[in-house]
């Protein structure tokens, strides 16, 4: 058994503790932030120092993963805990579906209930949460996120940092570029872009840079 550090202590850092609970492989979880919501931490996880003190601890856990669920937040933080040397765990839910023959990156999260298909390959610290479904040989770049219910058809392309909101859907072989964000329930018929954000039926670009 070892310990598990977990960096930011929001909804999404605490679903990763659960998780990780589950799985039997740490006999301490702890975790690092700078201003955690006291009334809904758990006991079992302390908060035991702020992030920049990330340095300092990092010696004393076998096992680091980031929590963040913004990716901007996330991608800093998984950079800087490599830095200290440190290979970021990745962490799939028990009830979550993954074949065999898909590759998940380091730092990455598969929360509950969500399925990876053969042939998906993501980047590090990727989130792929509650009940989202990625099928077969899509490509996700470093610290994504797929958010709960969103629905990839199969060889989808999704650039760097790039955020897919609650139950957006993107056709087959759509590629979306870099540090976009798709809104709620948004279609992906076509491709996108990057540094966008694109929202409806069919999804069209609101914003741009």
């Amino acid at each position: 058994m070892s310990a598990l550090l977990i960096i930011g202590a929001g909804g999404n850092g605490r679903v990763i503790a659960d998780i990780a609970s589950s799985l039997n492989r740490w006999d301490r979880i702890q975790f690092l932030d700078d201003a955690p919501d006291l009334d809904k931490l758990d006991p079992d996880f302390p908060v035991i120092g702020r992030c920049d003190d990330l340095e300092t601890i990092i010696q004393s856990f076998e096992d680091v993963v980031v929590g963040f669920g913004d990716n901007a937040m996330r991608s800093h933080w998984s950079e800087r805990a490599r830095r200290c040397g440190c290979e970021l765990s990745t962490i799939i839910a028990p009830t979550a579906v993954v074949s065999d023959r898909a590759s998940i990156g380091s730092g990455s999260v598969v929360m509950p209930h969500a399925v990876v298909n053969t042939g998906v390959v993501t980047g590090s610290s990727a989130l792929i949460n509650t009940g989202a479904t990625v099928d077969h040989d899509c490509r996700l770049g470093d610290s994504i996120h797929i958010s709960p219910g969103a629905n990839l058809g199969g060889a989808v392309q999704v650039g760097d940092r790039s955020w897919l909101g609650i139950g957006c859907a993107v056709r087959h072989s759509i590629q979306i570029g870099s540090d976009v964000v798709v809104g709620a329930g948004a279609a992906v018929v076509s491709d996108v872009g990057d540094s966008v954000t694109v929202v409806g039926v069919p999804a069209r670009v609101v914003t741009v840079g």
